[in-house]
């Protein structure tokens, strides 16, 4: 297992509660459920059916909005009962889910190609990409025009080797045994006979199948050597002449300006943008700052709601006096700290999440506190309810001046800060306005800085008249060689023609014997001969029609290729650069056609990545095995470029001998594309395999935790230990199958008044148990003494 120490914490989960209303009944599926996941790292997530794994998995995903608790996403808090767009689109980008029926995202009336695409679409990823390209698409194409154009050709050539070179092998060999063919029905069965000519085109789809890959990589290399001089030249690392040039250009613009403003102007024009951008980002912070922190009070408003429900059914349904005042109290501190949070919500509306968890964290440790001294002495009497809310209306006082104070420094600290820029503003656009102020530049400046681009322009046009000379040498010299290998494509086509002729009259022939044979078995009515003849030769013709198929679908796949092929030399400006009445409809027209490039060159990546061809992006899911559907759902999640996966048993509805393929993609791509993934699944033994980290959840708690390998090796938790007596082993395979109980006598040592919490045991081990349970479990293991974690305070833990 690798380390994750010096890992980015991707995704942060603190005290994740989730519950159920059921008939005026309230349930707790998941119970202050805590985790982090760093960069690379897989979590697995363990229980029975009913432990509250996937609920955890849908939370996270906000398929289930109405949750407690955070989840931080990329230091970006994405829980609430409602978040901004803007946070809503971050995390349908940063994060995805893989369903453990592949069926639930995959729309069986689309092709893969639409299903790959849709989220490229919905998560404005391919808007994007063609906004990047396209905000200096026309001044890279004009900086490298002949470097493009030599670049294509030579695509071209290879595009033509591709196909000439294995053609120039196949054709004629093929030739010579088709022309000189006989069928040998004395020697050779009836399949040795087929098999004999129908070898020419397994031969021929083999040959093909090759040549496409070859032409797709081609075509790769044609895009990304264009994405390659983009950053070129944003990088400024063009020559010398090239630089000046760009340099006068800008130069100029700016003279033009500064005939018309003063340099003070200039610059005050300059600001503004800058000014006015600051402020609409600090208008936008503000709000989603204050939407986050009214999340934030509502989340605990709504947790203690709940407990409130929970503590009432259960004091209403006991017959225990003792427990049912226990629960008395405990709804009457839940309504203490409800009734208290919504008072000041409002009040503390610009506190941090920080100060606000310090905040709850401390009226928490205040009601504790306070009903350890005032509540929990109560003698039970028939007075005992109105006795406690005297109580609490005379002693209970929690002091918030301190939060208050916090609360009004950051709200003047926001509306300083826009007030400042709001002031700024004004300033320059006073300066922008003023009549007092002159123009920088007069007619002489402006003439210089024209004569400047001047210049630079002779220079620029002259090495690359230079440059242009040395390239048109190397371009006659590919345009020979283009004319060279078309012409072999040509003949190469038409012995291909032939071929096909002679290959057909060979087939013909071949059914004409079966046919002759069939007819001589029915006039010696010989039944079961008929019936063998009958399906031999249906499955002989299914054989060749199905090859056939396949076949044509390289023609269609080359006309796609040789058509993306065009139009990337709209992307590298060669239709622009080769036709002068290239306008601004034939450049909306290369936009329409570069982003359906784009988007198909992002699809065959993702199929790719997952070990599936580039031909499959235009088949339906029906087409293809469990294995390979489940293959594309991780490309589909892959596509958006996520920072987590929620793997929810992905490998469940698989054969076990995908299983173990499907696990290996997922650990390499994880590893390979440094991608955190959650991986819930009931099977142990792939657990033990896949995860770097485990959390053991039972009834809605993570019951234990850590290192999988060291929990696997020291189980301490009963729950945890029954769970791996069930993993099947090689070693009891000749043994009858134990009937594991799941037992849940621990539960009765965790009622009141004993109280669970979470323990340290030893490194990245962690146990959630009573003291007293906890350190009976570790003593077999020789562990040191447990550490009690949840009785850290939050303070101190943060300055740590």
């Amino acid at each position: 297992m690798k380390s994750s120490d010096n890992k980015k914490v991707i995704l942060e989960i603190q005290d994740l509660k989730k519950y159920f209303l059921n008939n005026g009944k309230v349930n707790k599926a998941v119970d202050g459920v805590s985790f982090k996941l760093h960069e690379g790292e897989i979590v697995g997530l363990i229980g029975e059916s009913g432990s509250g794994k996937t609920t955890v998995g849908r939370s996270i995903l906000r398929l289930y909005d109405d949750y407690n608790g955070f989840v931080i996403l990329d230091d970006q808090i994405i829980s609430g009962e409602s978040i901004s767009k803007k946070r809503e689109k971050f995390l349908r980008k940063r994060v995805q889910m893989i369903f453990q029926d592949p069926h639930a995202s995959l729309n069986g009336q689309k092709t893969v190609y639409s299903i790959l695409k849709e989220p490229l679409v919905v998560n404005n990823i391919i808007k994007q990409k063609t906004g990047d390209l396209f905000s200096d698409w026309k001044k890279v194409t004009e900086n490298f025009p002949f470097t493009f154009l030599l670049y294509a050709k030579k695509l071209k050539i290879n595009n033509l080797k591709a196909i000439n070179e294995p053609s120039s092998k196949f054709f004629p060999k093929w030739s010579d045994r088709l022309i000189d063919f006989k069928f040998d029905w004395d020697n050779l069965s009836t399949d040795e006979n087929f098999v004999s000519y129908f070898n020419y085109l397994e031969e021929k789809q083999t040959m093909e199948s090759a040549i496409i890959n070859e032409m797709y990589t081609n075509t790769d290399h044609l895009m990304a050597f264009y994405y390659e001089k983009q950053a070129q030249y944003r990088n400024n690392d063009v020559t010398f002449d090239e630089l000046d040039y760009l340099n006068a250009a800008k130069e100029l613009e700016v003279a033009k300006k500064l005939c018309k403003y003063s340099q003070k102007q200039y610059d005050a024009l300059q600001k503004l943008g800058e000014l006015e951008k600051e402020l609409q980002e600090l208008k936008s912070n503000q709000n989603d700052y204050l939407l986050t922190n009214k999340n934030a009070f509502n989340n605990f408003l709504s947790e203690y709601k709940n407990e409130i429900k929970i503590c009432r059914y259960a004091r209403l349904n006991t017959y225990d006096l003792d427990f049912y005042f226990f629960n008395y109290k405990k709804e009457l501190t839940n309504k203490i700290r409800f009734d208290f949070v919504k008072k000041y919500k409002s009040k503390l509306s610009y506190l941090s999440i920080d100060q606000i968890r310090y905040f709850i964290a401390e009226l928490n440790k205040y009601t504790n506190r306070f009903y350890i001294e005032f509540l929990e002495p109560l003698a039970i009497t028939k007075e005992f309810k109105s006795i406690a809310k005297s109580i609490v209306e005379s002693h209970y006082n929690f002091d918030a001046c301190e939060y208050l104070k916090s609360n009004h420094a950051n709200e003047l600290e926001f509306k300083s800060s826009i007030k400042n820029v709001e002031e700024s503003i004004q300033v320059q656009k006073e300066i922008i306005h003023s009549k007092s102020e002159k123009p920088a530049y007069g007619k002489k400046e402006l003439e210089a800085a024209e004569k400047k681009l001047l210049d630079a322009e002779k220079v620029f046009k002259a090495e690359n008249d230079k440059y242009n000379k040395n390239i048109q040498k190397q371009i006659k010299q590919l345009d020979k060689e283009i004319l060279t290998e078309s012409l072999l494509y040509k003949n190469l086509k038409t012995q291909q023609g032939i071929n096909d002729l002679k290959f057909n009259e060979i087939n013909e022939a071949f059914f004409a014997k079966l046919n002759a044979d069939l007819k001589q078995a029915k006039k010696q009515k010989d039944h079961a001969k008929v019936h063998d003849i009958n399906k031999t030769i249906k499955i002989y013709k299914q054989k060749v029609a199905n090859k056939l198929s396949t076949l044509k679908s390289f023609e269609v796949e080359v006309k796609h290729l040789f058509k993306d092929v065009r139009t990337i030399y709209l992307l590298l400006g060669i239709k622009q650069f080769e036709n002068p009445l290239f306008n601004v409809y034939n450049r909306l027209f290369a936009k329409q056609m570069i982003t359906k490039l784009i988007t198909r060159s992002m699809i065959y990546k993702s199929l790719e990545d997952v070990g599936l061809l580039k031909q499959f992006a235009y088949r339906y899911p029906h087409e293809f095995s469990g294995g390979q559907r489940q293959r594309i759902v991780i490309a589909r999640a892959l596509i958006t470029e996520p920072k987590v996966i929620v793997a929810d048993e992905p490998i469940a509805s698989l054969d076990i001998s995908i299983q173990a393929q499907v696990v290996n993609l997922l650990k390499d791509l994880c590893e390979k594309k440094n991608i955190g993934m959650i991986f819930i699944a009931h099977d142990l033994s792939m657990i033990e395999y896949i995860a770097d980290n485990v959390q053991i959840m039972h009834l809605g708690k993570i019951v234990e935790s850590g290192d999988t390998a060291t929990v696997y090796k020291r189980p301490l938790h009963p729950y945890t230990r029954n769970l791996f007596k069930a993993i099947p082993k090689i070693s009891n395979a000749n043994e009858k199958f134990e009937n594991i109980s799941f037992e849940l006598d621990y539960l009765k040592e965790q009622q009141y008044p004993d109280i669970p919490s979470n323990y340290f045991v030893e490194n990245d081990h962690y146990v959630y148990g009573t003291d007293k349970q906890v350190k009976e479990w570790v003593k077999p293991f020789r562990l040191g003494a447990p550490k009690n974690t949840d009785i850290i305070d939050l303070k101190e833990e943060d300055k740590k």
